[in-house]
């Protein structure tokens, strides 16, 4: 590991203690009163009471580099940065915690505390029905075989049913045992779909008994509906894509892909702020329904035979059209070796009955189309080279399906690859949002962009345009920085980032670095980038595929995101403030994209050179 010198330390402690309250990332700093000379910076916990669920907390906070430091009363490492970390056990309601620093006979102490969260046992005086953590919690719309679930939370011990108003009445709900809902009086009740009901926007009564004959009611805020007319939809957005199903992270969930403005959608569902989306007989995908207006008729499910297929070649991109006569949705993938791109296109039928290839398109080996079961048509392209330069697809004039290929870049010099090329450098985070916070105080955001400063530097020197969708300490949507990207015209994408771990994870543990990419297509983009800042000393985190980052998620451009190292992780934090070490990370990168290029784009067969 590099050490910092004296000069940067006092640089950057100078940045991080320049105020004496509270630092620009909410640190919580205090200073003894009658020296510099001892300080502390509280960075984690952010605020003195914290409410907490887990076992173990993290402690992130900065001193003197020389100085002592003690959480809850056990001595732990202070590193050349000044910072230190430590994990505490949170197995108490309250946990309290307690730092102190000391040098030279100074010392300064700060103490917050980890508070459980304590589940809130609801009262009630006679017998009530309550809205507390009702179901449905939003307009269901269920087919048959689907089960129907509701709930509320009411006085406790009591007999309840639930109608289904217009449909069914006095369905039986159970009380939930108070060990699995925490508390008493939560109730449940279940109705499983069949291919005879139909139900329309009808809302669900509850009822619990009251005397001899009369019962306490309350209807639901949400309405269900059970099997009915499939709606077709529109989407009515740019970037609005399809969900796989209904589960979800810190990403987002996982997904099929995007969908142009104006495709057609066959909609026959609907929970939790979603359009169910019929895609064949066999499978289904999920829409926000902010992405979509249902259109007012009711109609047949939106359908269409396809015509003849047509491809040409343009001067860097090779053009695939499918003639239909609806704009149906479609989900697009790839694979190596061979280099293959599939488009699966829903709704459609085969009425293919010929192609015409044009000697233009040069990049196009062969095209095949199936299909592969009912309302599935599938086009299966060959490239004519060795890696995915990206692609696009959509609509074109009416509703011809457009699939445009890039082809490699050519390089005319093979000494220096990457003269003349436009390549899109990303920083991550900005403004706001801070990213990973060090115990150091350092934020990612810092880290990213000074690191892109130093790789647009080289590669400005290599003769790179290089396209910097953030300059400063300014947040840039995601949606800006893709389409940035795609208007320069960049060959790719490099995001730079700076890794963390959550609040219960062990900093001195979890350390290393690692890339990331979304399609098979970039995988090799990813690859070497991955290799090169090992060759930095840095451990094996992992090569990551299939995440569902954002800037990972285009197929127009190859892509990688590069988790530089755990900033969260102290020894690694002193390394990513470096300037020498971000240099060292800017040149593997213009390395790795040397050998990116040399390895997939195409070289130009270079003209004999004179005998001297």
């Amino acid at each position: 590991m590099r050490v910092l010198n004296q000069l940067f330390l006092a640089s950057v402690f100078c940045l991080l203690t320049a105020s004496s309250a509270i630092a620009q990332n909410n640190m919580v700093r205090i200073a003894a009163s009658d020296s510099d000379s001892l300080y502390l910076n509280i960075v984690i916990p952010e605020t003195d009471t914290v409410q907490y669920s887990f076992s173990r907390y993290r402690i992130g906070a900065n001193t003197h580099p020389e100085a002592r430091a003690f959480v809850n009363g056990r001595e732990v490492k202070v590193y050349e940065s000044g910072a230190f970390v430590d994990m505490i056990a949170h197995t108490e309601d309250t946990t309290g915690i307690h730092i102190r620093v000391s040098l030279n006979g100074e010392e300064l102490n700060y103490n917050a505390m980890l508070v459980r969260p304590q589940s809130v046992i609801p009262e009630f005086d006679g017998k009530v029905i309550s809205n507390i953590s009702m179901k449905p919690d939003s307009d269901l719309w269920l087919k048959a075989g689907e089960l129907l679930e509701v709930q509320f939370v009411g006085t406790p011990g009591q007999s309840v049913v639930f109608n289904i108003d217009g449909f069914k009445r006095n369905i039986p709900m159970q009380e939930v045992s108070e060990e699995e809902a925490g508390y008493p009086g939560l109730y449940r009740g279940f109705y499983k779909v069949l291919d005879s009901d139909v139900v329309y926007n009808q809302f669900i009564t509850f009822k619990m008994k009251k005397g001899l004959f009369g019962y306490e009611k309350q209807k639901s805020e949400h309405t269900v509906s059970f099997n009915g007319t499939p709606r077709v939809a529109e989407v009515v957005v740019d970037d609005a894509y399809l969900n796989i199903g209904m589960g979800t992270d810190r990403l987002g969930g996982a997904r099929h892909g995007f969908l142009d403005k104006g495709v057609l959608l066959n909609i026959d569902g609907q929970k939790k702020g979603n359009y169910r989306v019929r895609l064949t007989e066999s499978l289904s995908a999920w829409i926000p329904m902010r992405f979509v207006e249902l259109r007012e008729e009711r109609r047949t499910a939106v359908s269409s035979l396809t015509g003849n297929i047509r491809i040409s070649g343009r001067s860097e991109t090779d053009l695939i059209r499918l003639s239909l006569s609806e704009k149906l949705p479609y989900i697009t993938w790839q694979d190596i070796n061979p280099n293959m791109i599939y488009v699966d296109v829903f709704g459609a039928t085969s009425n293919t009955n010929w192609k015409v290839k044009h000697k233009s398109s040069s990049g196009i080996k062969k095209l095949n189309w199936v299909q592969v079961e009912d309302d599935r048509f599938r086009l299966e392209i060959e490239l004519a080279h060795s890696h995915n330069w990206g692609y696009s697809v959509g609509y074109g004039w009416g509703s011809i399906l457009n699939i445009e290929v890039n082809r490699p870049p050519v390089i005319s010099d093979p000494l220096n690859p990457l003269a003349g090329r436009v390549i899109s450098v990303d920083a991550g985070h900005g403004g706001d949002s801070r990213g990973a916070l060090g115990a150091s105080g350092i934020e990612e955001k810092v880290i990213t962009l000074q690191i892109t400063e130093r790789l647009t530097d080289l590669l400005e020197a290599e003769g790179v345009t290089v396209v910097l969708p953030r300059t400063d300490d300014s947040y840039v949507y995601m949606s800006e920085r893709r389409e940035m990207t795609l208007d320069s015209g960049a060959d790719l994408l490099v995001s730079i980032h700076a890794n963390s771990i959550g609040y219960g994870s062990n900093p001195l543990e979890i350390r290393g670095t690692g890339s990331f990419y979304k399609h098979l297509a970039f995988k090799p983009l990813a690859e070497i980038m991955y290799d090169k800042m090992l060759e930095l000393g840095l451990e094996d985190y992992g090569l990551t595929g299939s995440f569902n980052f954002s800037l990972n998620a285009p197929i127009e451009f190859p892509n990688v995101l590069v988790e530089t190292g755990f900033v969260s992780n102290p020894e690694e934090e002193i390394m990513l403030m470096d300037p020498d070490f971000q240099q060292r990370i800017a040149e593997q990168i213009v390395e790795g994209l040397k050998e990116f290029y040399l390895n997939h784009a195409t070289i130009k067969a270079l003209e004999a050179m004179p005998d001297k």
